[in-house]
């Protein structure tokens, strides 16, 4: 009585799983059904809304950014809601963070979260900081504050006017091999590979050939991509006049080229046009050029440089030639119909030098000069403005809104510098906000090494603790998200380790059967039974997965036939085969005297 008793609850219980475990089967199946129906419908109304679009001419309204920006209003709207409404529970999974339902201010402008933190800065959305990273700087960019730069451009790609190829093996490796990339991508820092011709003749003869483009296309785009950066940074000087149309052409080849290589791994390919400020500034078509352009820097420096006329590397206003000054020339770019909004004005962290040396004449001395070298603001901080022993404070020439030392020594010789500091650059980043561009550039980064004025400046001009949340839930630190945000970072190690505490168990469970004791207490006791075949099924878990996942590839072709995924079935049969597999293998005790 007590055995039919023992095999009725059996029954019970097994058909009672089999049931359960068949209805859940079921349940997943309508699920993942009425998904693709969703699925199904959602495809159906984005194809009627394009057709929409495209007749009442919506569809050539293309934004740069609409893609990102669709996905943020979506996304922010919905966590609007639900931090509305369940903004208790976010606070209790995040009681250990500072960061509460309250903290998140809507921007119902741009359709965001944001927050502020008194420890965060970042460029605004509003601006641009572009700087250039030369390579001769070599790892000075390890101090650089990434986060006060929205774009770094690597110095550069130097074109072999012949091939296409590039001239500067050293550099390029350099490029392959730096983490640079990695650093600024961290700070959501857009990176870029400066491609560069300089030279009236290498111009000439490399704009000639298309040949020569291929090869560049192709070279430059693996580079690029393979670096995961996010496009270039063309910078041609002293073009030829005749070349301008080529020039237009290869801009426009060049775009398309990587454009297309870009969306091949479904990124957006981002562009940058340097634009000289004074000499063959007409060749570049900026209004043909516009429409390829992410973004043009305008070269505002070298004013004066090799000129044995002394002068201000960036002079705001030029008293002594009006058509020589970073006025003239942003008027000449806005005049020729640049876009303001996509036009940064770089600036120089250098001065230059000039040397000479007082000569007697019949009527007086005479002081003959001529152009020495450029210095940088390290260099010039350290030589000239804290130089104790030189005891000589710098002029400001107001007109041109630049610094310089007059020196003359006691064995006549002279020395003559002009140079911005962080007071000229915030009067002359001022002038660049008041023409509404889009921000400013810097050449050269590292060119300020150990001091940090002029990053200071562009913190307070440019910078905010502002910080954007698309998605409140998943970007809070809770400890909740902290944790599954370890096990999915880690997820391998833990399926390795069960994999082997499986293993453990089963070898230790061998052992123990072969005590006829622990045979006969399984076989006895219904409970024993059913914490063994859980247990069972707990640990096949993770080597289900590691199988399941290793021939996932091979037998994808069965989910087309089984309509589901295949992975549903085998499971279910193995689960079941499981399960009859343990209720009928019986061992009969052995009597023991």
């Amino acid at each position: 009585m007590r055995k039919v008793t023992i095999n009725l609850i059996i029954n019970i219980s097994l058909g009672c799983f089999i049931l359960l475990l068949t209805g859940s089967c079921r349940d997943l199946m309508r699920v993942k059904s009425s998904i693709r129906k969703t699925q199904t419908e959602v495809r159906v109304f984005d194809r009627t809304l394009k057709r929409v679009q495209k007749g009442i001419g919506l569809d050539n309204l293309k934004s740069k950014n609409k893609g990102e920006s669709d996905s943020v209003e979506a996304v922010s709207s919905s966590q609007k809601t639900m931090l509305k409404n369940y903004g208790y529970l976010y606070d209790f999974l995040n009681r250990d963070n500072e960061l509460k339902s309250n903290n998140f201010k809507w921007d119902s402008i741009n359709n965001y979260y944001y927050v502020k933190e008194d420890n965060y800065r970042t460029i605004a959305e509003e601006y641009e900081v572009f700087g250039w990273h030369p390579y001769w700087m070599g790892s000075k960019w390890e101090k650089y504050p990434f986060e006060l730069l929205s774009t770094i451009s690597y110095f550069s790609y130097k074109i072999d006017h012949k091939t296409g190829g590039f001239t500067n093996p050293l550099q390029i490796e350099d490029w392959k091999n730096t983490t640079m990339v990695d650093s600024a991508k961290v700070n959501n820092t857009r990176v870029l590979l400066t491609v560069s011709l300089h030279g009236y003749q290498k111009n000439k003869e490399f704009l000639d050939s298309d040949e020569k483009w291929a090869n560049l296309f192709n070279t430059v785009s693996k580079l690029v991509i393979d670096k995961n950066a996010d496009g270039i940074d063309l910078n041609f000087e002293v073009l030829p006049y005749s070349k301008r149309f080529k020039f237009n052409k290869l801009v426009k080849e060049l775009h398309d080229d990587l454009e297309s290589k870009f969306k091949d791994i479904n990124k957006d390919f981002f562009l940058s046009i340097t634009l000289p400020a004074n000499n063959s500034r007409d060749i570049f078509d900026t209004n043909f050029l516009d429409a390829y352009a992410d973004l043009f820097v305008i070269m505002g420096y070298d004013y004066h440089v090799g000129n044995p006329e002394q002068g201000a590397v960036a002079p705001l206003r030029s008293s002594e030639n009006k058509t020589y000054s970073l006025n003239t020339t942003l008027n000449y770019y806005i005049d020729s119909g640049i876009n303001p909004k996509k036009t940064v004005l770089a600036l120089p962290y250098y001065g230059n030098l000039w040397t000479g040396k007082l000569e007697k004449k019949s009527n007086g001395y005479f002081n003959l000069t001529e152009f020495d070298k450029p210095l940088t603001f390290s260099e010039i901080k350290l030589k000239y403005i804290d130089n104790e022993e030189l005891k000589i404070k710098a002029n400001r020439d107001e007109y041109s809104m630049t610094n310089y030392y007059n020196i003359t020594f006691d064995d006549f010789t002279t020395q003559e510098l002009w140079f911005d500091d962080d007071y000229t650059l915030r009067k002359k980043y001022d002038f660049a906000l008041s023409n509404n561009l889009k921000g400013i550039g810097i050449w050269a980064l590292g060119y300020d090494h150990g001091y940090s004025d002029l990053w200071n400046v562009i913190e307070d001009k440019f910078s905010t603790n502002k910080k954007v949340v698309v998605n409140p839930i998943v970007e809070s630190e809770g400890y909740p998200i902290r944790l599954s945000r370890f096990l999915l970072k880690y997820q391998k190690v833990f399926i390795i380790t069960a994999i082997f505490f499986l293993i453990a168990i089963v070898t230790a469970f061998t052992f123990l059967i072969s005590d006829w004791r622990v045979r006969d207490s399984i076989v006895r006791k219904v409970m024993i039974r059913i914490i063994f075949v859980g247990s069972v099924f707990i640990l096949l878990i993770p080597l289900s997965y590691v199988v399941f996942d290793f021939i996932n590839d091979i037998l994808k072709p069965l989910n087309a036939f089984f309509k589901y995924d295949w992975r549903f079935y085998i499971a279910y049969i193995l689960g079941v085969f499981t399960i009859v597999i343990a209720y009928a293998v019986t061992i009969k005790p052995k009597k023991r005297p």
